[in-house]
């Protein structure tokens, strides 16, 4: 069940991970939302990361589940 949560919170679909905007600032200057561009693309290899990780963490939870239901029912 945790794996169905994590597949169903981090997986498709998920919000854009984009990096930059369209304009072509550079790394210095400060956007709408108060963080430099440097930082906006920071934040957004961060999150990207997370939830990659996430939606695998959740996919293998699936696995071990069925694995370990597989096992229950042969033994």
């Amino acid at each position: 069940m945790v794996g169905v949560f994590l597949i169903f919170v981090y997986g498709p679909p998920q919000p854009s991970f984009d990096e930059g905007v369209a304009i072509g600032l550079e790394d210095g200057n400060i956007l709408a939302n108060g963080l430099t561009v440097a930082e906006q693309n920071t934040a957004v290899r961060k999150l990207r990361r997370k939830y990659s990780s996430m939606s695998k963490l959740g996919l293998a939870f699936v696995f071990l589940g069925f694995l370990l239901q597989l096992i229950a029912t042969l033994n």
